[in-house]
């Protein structure tokens, strides 16, 4: 096998299939990993649609997937790790050496690298990692749920930054019900939140959350949506306090300054998505009410390692809620996600379909 099949972000804002050379054989203490299933990451549609510079083509994208080691590289363990071995990659790489990193910060490292955003990542037939970035797949898991440990560990790290502000996670608002969003309110839950509001604009991903034990969805294109319902909302559902925490899931202005005003005094905001970069926030509300902002990159290895748990111990649903296409409709797949022709919530590539 001298060519592979990928989809590939071939110019800014266009993705196609294409047929390109195996990576090489792997050097060093490198693995080359046969992907299983590989995960459509909302972040990879926003960067195609606003040919962000961060992803620079020719490039394989695919920072969530999961697949087993086809060949080791001559440093590599082989005691520990063997070809035949079902793995998942913790995409993120960072440098081990800066401060931040010292500091147990390896998800803000100013030198990190990201599979499928600075190398080619896992839409394609195979692909490359380091052995150190490797978690062995739990026995008993699906390929399906193995590749979605990476978007999960994202929720978990943002509920866990609410526990480390000091916000005991009974009252949660959350932003978004896409992918992050949906697995943040799981997250939540399992950490002990018992009030749970979910805001979006799409009703399949509101009824999802519903199903998953939201305890109230909202659409935000109704006049329940709107600012001055949802302050309302807030002080109604929490005895007039407001929510403990909040989680923005989405990233653009209106998101981000509803998530700091329906939280409580002393409470806290997490922002995990990143639509939009500038956005209106009132100074006097955070200061008067000692409001916390709290932005969330990513996650740490053990987020990573967590997530591969709860998925294992079966904490976590997936499966009503996502869709497995074949690697040769992929590039098709990215334009019916983009126009809102295709309604799954999760799309999994699997390169053998």
């Amino acid at each position: 096998m001298s060519t592979m099949q990928a989809v590939m972000l071939t110019a800014p804002g266009v993705v196609e299939q294409v047929t390109v050379p195996v990576p090489g054989a792997p050097h060093g203490d490198e693995v080359l990993i046969r992907v299983t299933r590989a995960g459509i990451c909302g972040s990879e549609l926003e960067g195609v649609v606003t040919k962000s510079p961060r992803r620079k083509p020719p490039l394989i994208m695919g920072h969530e997937f999961a697949g087993v080691i086809e060949a080791v590289g001559p440093e590599v363990d082989t005691a520990r790790w063997r070809v035949g071995d079902r793995v998942v990659p913790n995409p993120l790489m960072p440098c081990g050496q800066c401060r931040t990193c010292q500091r147990g910060r390896t998800n803000a490292c100013p030198d990190r690298i990201l599979l499928g955003l600075h190398r080619d990542g896992g839409h394609a037939e195979l692909a490359k990692c380091s052995v150190r970035h490797l978690h062995r797949t739990p026995s008993g898991i699906s390929d399906d749920d193995a590749a979605t440990a990476e978007p999960l560990a994202v929720a978990v790290h943002g509920v866990r930054l609410l526990g480390e502000a000091g916000v005991l996670p009974r009252s949660i608002v959350i932003f978004g019900a896409g992918t992050i969003g949906l697995l943040a309110l799981q997250s939540a839950r399992l950490a002990g939140a018992t009030t749970t509001v979910v805001i979006d604009r799409d009703p399949h991903r509101l009824e999802v959350a519903s199903r998953l034990g939201a305890t109230r969805v909202i659409d935000a294109r109704t006049a329940d949506g709107s600012t001055d319902s949802l302050g309302r909302l807030a002080l109604d559902m929490t005895d007039g306090e407001g929510f403990d925490g909040a989680l923005d899931c989405v990233g653009v202005g209106a998101t981000r300054a509803g998530a700091v005003r329906m939280v409580a005094p002393g409470g806290t905001a997490v922002w995990i998505g990143s639509a939009a970069d500038e956005i209106p926030v009132r100074g006097m509300e955070l200061v008067l009410n000692e409001k916390r902002v709290q932005g969330a990159y990513s996650y740490t290895d053990h987020d990573f390692s967590a997530a591969l748990g709860l998925l294992a111990a079966g904490r976590v649903e997936l499966t009503s809620w996502s869709k497995v296409y074949g690697l040769g409709e992929g590039a098709s797949l990215f334009t019916r996600l983009l126009t809102h022709t295709e309604p799954c919530i999760k799309a999994l590539l699997d390169p053998k379909g």
